[in-house]
C-alpha cells in the first residue's frame, strides 16, 4: 500500500525520506555493503604515454546516481516546489504556484493569523523544507521482521576512512582529488546492477575535471568496473588540436513547471495576431549575423580527455587501487551484516522521527 503525504521536515532529513525505499523482496535477495570511493589526478605526472586521440567516451543508457542531501537541500531552497526523489537518484522538483501576496491572511479571534491557513506555505523556521514523501507502509521490513537503511545515500564526511590519507595527499601538491564519498547498498549481479553516474553535468551544462561512472556487481567474486574519463588542458598534445567535446552526463535534477496557459490568437486584434503568426524578418538590407561558437552553447574548455576504462576483481574488507599514470581509484567493500543493517536502519528511523517532531 502507498500513500502520499505531505511533511514539513528540518532539511537533516529530506534526502533520506525522499528516496523510493527498497521492497522486502529485494531487501532479502541481495547481499549489502559498505563502499568507500576515492578518485584523484597526478598533478605532477609526466607520462610518455600516447593517448587515443579520440577516445570513446559514453555514458550508459541505463544508470542511477547517488543522494546527496546537502545537494537535495540547495536545489530545493533556489525553487518553490515540491520535491522527490526517484528509484534512480534522480531529483524531481515541480514548481508550485507563487503565493498571492495580495490576499491576506484569515485572522483568528486572537488576532492572530489562522495556522490553518498558512502552514501550507510558509515553513515553521528558515530551516524546515516542505516535501512530498513516498511512504510503503513497512516498507522496510522483510519477512523475518529485518530492517534495512536507505540505499544509494551518500553518509557524512567524518565516516570516510579514506579521510586522513586523502587530505594528505591533498596537501602535498602532487594530487588532487576528485571523488570521495561512501555510502551503502546491495549489491546484485551483473546484468541487474545498474551503473552510478560520480558527476553532475547533465544539471550544470558545463564539463567537470572528472565524468563517467562505475558499476559493482557480484559473481563468483565482488566486481568493480570503472568507465571515467579525465578531462585535461592536453598539455602532452602537439600544436593547437583539440578533441570534440565529450557528452554532458544526463541529469539528475529535473524541474518540471506547470504548463502556461494557450494563448489564443482569436483573442488578439488583427494586428497583434499577424505579428505572431508571420515570422520575424530583418529590414532590407540587413544581413543576418550567423550565432558565434559562444552562442551555440557552452564551450569545452579542454583540450582532451583521457579514458580509465577497467575491470577489477575485489575481496570483502580489502583496499584495491587501480593505478593509471594520470588518475587513481581507491576503492573497499565492506560487508554489512542483518544486524548491521538493522542498527543503521533504526538510527536512520530514530532521526527522521525526532526531525518530524
Amino acid at each position: 500500500m502507498i500513500q502520499i503525504l505531505q511533511y514539513r521536515l528540518t532539511a537533516g532529513a529530506v534526502a533520506a525520506l525522499m528516496l523510493l525505499l527498497t521492497s522486502p523482496a529485494f531487501a532479502q535477495k541481495e547481499r549489502w555493503w559498505r563502499v568507500e570511493l576515492l578518485i584523484f589526478s597526478h598533478e605532477s605526472a609526466q607520462s610518455e604515454e600516447q593517448w587515443d586521440p579520440t577516445p570513446n567516451l559514453a555514458y550508459p543508457s541505463a544508470a542511477r546516481f547517488l543522494v546527496e542531501p546537502g545537494l537535495i537541500e540547495d536545489n530545493l531552497a533556489q525553487h518553490h516546489a515540491d520535491s522527490m526523489v526517484d528509484e534512480f537518484g534522480r531529483q524531481i522538483l515541480t514548481i508550485l504556484p507563487q503565493p498571492d501576496s495580495s490576499e491576506s491572511p484569515q485572522i483568528n479571534d486572537n488576532g492572530a493569523p489562522d495556522p490553518a491557513q498558512s502552514v501550507t506555505d510558509i515553513p515553521r523556521d528558515p530551516n524546515t523544507v516542505a516535501i512530498t514523501i513516498v511512504e510503503k507502509i513497512d516498507e522496510q521490513a522483510t519477512g523475518q521482521g529485518a530492517l534495512v537503511p536507505t540505499p544509494f545515500i551518500v553518509l557524512p564526511s567524518a565516516q570516510l576512512e579514506f579521510r586522513g590519507k586523502a587530505a594528505y595527499m591533498q596537501r602535498s601538491g602532487k594530487y588532487r582529488t576528485l571523488f570521495h564519498q561512501t555510502w551503502v547498498q546491495p549489491v546484485a549481479d551483473q546484468a541487474s546492477a545498474l551503473p552510478i553516474i560520480l558527476d553532475r553535468s547533465g544539471n550544470s551544462g558545463q564539463w567537470p575535471p572528472l565524468q563517467g561512472s562505475i558499476k559493482l556487481y557480484l559473481s563468483r567474486y565482488l566486481h568493480l568496473e570503472t568507465n571515467l574519463w579525465l578531462n585535461t588542458p592536453g598539455d602532452y598534445l602537439p600544436g593547437v588540436w583539440r578533441m570534440p567535446p565529450p557528452p554532458l552526463g544526463p541529469p539528475s535534477l529535473i524541474i518540471e513547471a506547470l504548463p502556461e496557459p494557450e494563448l489564443e490568437l482569436g483573442a488578439l486584434s488583427g494586428d497583434w495576431a499577424s505579428a505572431i503568426e508571420q515570422p520575424s524578418s530583418l529590414p532590407e538590407g540587413v544581413e543576418e549575423v550567423p550565432l558565434s561558437e559562444e552562442d551555440l552553447g557552452p564551450v569545452y574548455p579542454y583540450r582532451h580527455a583521457i579514458l580509465l576504462q577497467q575491470e577489477r576483481r575485489m575481496r570483502s574488507t580489502e583496499v584495491h587501487y587501480i593505478d593509471h599514470p594520470m588518475l587513481g581509484v581507491v576503492a573497499k567493500l565492506t560487508p554489512l551484516t542483518a544486524a548491521e543493517l538493522e542498527a543503521m536502519a533504526q538510527a536512520e528511523r530514530d532521526r527522521e522521527a525526532a526531525q518530524a517532531q
